[in-house]
């Protein structure tokens, strides 16, 4: 039998989302799929957590009161150093073009089905970023 302790984690995913079920709902898929998760619900919570320990994917709902997401995907872009790729989750219509434009590598429109989240986190978990731009896989190592 297989336990979390005993499978190789796939990768760390920050789950941001201000609705608890969500977030909860979100994570329970991931772990199940071997990634290592960690939630947070609000923007002043996404930001402390990128800053403690840098995940290797953040999953980005934007409608959240206080900090909202398009403000925690301003400040990520505007970190210096190394950048996290970050999927935006919303059901905003116009979401999927801002989220591209600002900086986002991927968009999930929700209401989503686990294959598509399943989808969309293998598609951009880890992906080498220069500035808030993505590299082709295996160009980071190249480059050194």
């Amino acid at each position: 039998m297989n336990t979390n302790a005993e499978r190789a984690v796939q990768g760390r995913v920050l789950v941001v989302d201000d609705d608890h079920d969500i977030c909860a709902l979100i994570a329970d898929a991931l772990d199940e799929h071997g990634y290592e998760v960690e939630t947070a619900t609000s923007g002043e919570a996404a930001l402390r957590a990128v800053g403690a320990r840098r995940p290797d994917l953040v999953m980005l709902d934007v409608n959240m009161p206080g900090i909202d997401g398009w403000d925690v995907l301003n400040e990520l872009r505007a970190a210096a150093g190394d950048q996290t790729p970050v999927v935006v989750m919303t059901a905003g219509f116009d979401a999927q073009e801002r989220a591209l434009a600002t900086g986002a590598q991927g968009y999930l429109s929700k209401p989503f089905d686990l294959d598509d989240l399943q989808h969309a986190v293998g598609a951009h978990i880890g992906l080498p970023m220069q500035g808030s731009h993505e590299l082709a896989r295996g160009a980071q190592a190249e480059g050194r």
